[in-house]
């Protein structure tokens, strides 16, 4: 995909310099990944739905590809990117992976879109390792970082208590921890 042209310089990394750059010179989608969640959570895996939004397409408006998901139960919820905006000054990031957060299994997709009409599966994060190596579970919102590093918001303990922390991983999905030292009571959103 060839980078845009902002302010009358090349990008040197993913998206934009500021969002008024994004609003000013970006082009329109043409696709969106939306995650669907079965709602009974038993009868079969979520999945990642691709939806034309090309007013030029002959699919527009269109789910053109579901990818599911390898297990039953993990009830999907806020992606991101592996790299953003935040990776701008950053040549070497690159907008590859879809990562998302599983609220139920505490597991952690990276879905490789480099086919965008068709993404795969590209490898995912046990909720059980999640627990073992940096003691949150429960995943809910998924942010790059301008390191290159994936951290996602948690709202609880691999136990069921509640509490708030930043799952940390690295661009290939190796758990580097937590990013805030302390726990709080609470966990949701960031931004």
């Amino acid at each position: 995909m060839e980078q845009p042209v902002a302010n009358g310089t090349c990008c040197k990394g993913p998206g934009y310099a500021t969002p008024l750059d994004a609003f000013k010179n970006g082009a329109r989608e043409k696709l969106l990944y939306v995650p669907c969640i079965v709602p009974d959570q038993q009868s079969r895996p979520d999945y990642l739905a691709t939806v034309d939004v090309d007013p030029d397409s002959a699919t527009y408006g269109q789910v053109i590809h579901r990818l599911p998901m390898p297990f039953i139960g993990d009830e999907l919820h806020h992606t991101g990117w592996n790299a953003c905006s935040s990776c701008f000054n950053d040549s070497s990031k690159k907008r590859q992976f879809l990562i998302l957060p599983a609220v139920k299994s505490g597991r952690i997709y990276a879905v490789d879109v480099t086919n965008e009409q068709e993404p795969k599966l590209h490898k995912f994060v046990s909720g059980d390792a999640v627990g073992a190596a940096a003691g949150v579970a429960y995943p809910h919102t998924s942010h790059c970082l301008g390191s290159g590093e994936i951290m996602i918001s948690t709202m609880g303990s691999p136990d069921g208590t509640a509490k708030g922390n930043f799952l940390l991983l690295d661009a290939d999905l190796n758990i580097k921890g937590t990013w805030a030292p302390k726990d709080t009571a609470f966990g949701y959103d960031f931004w």
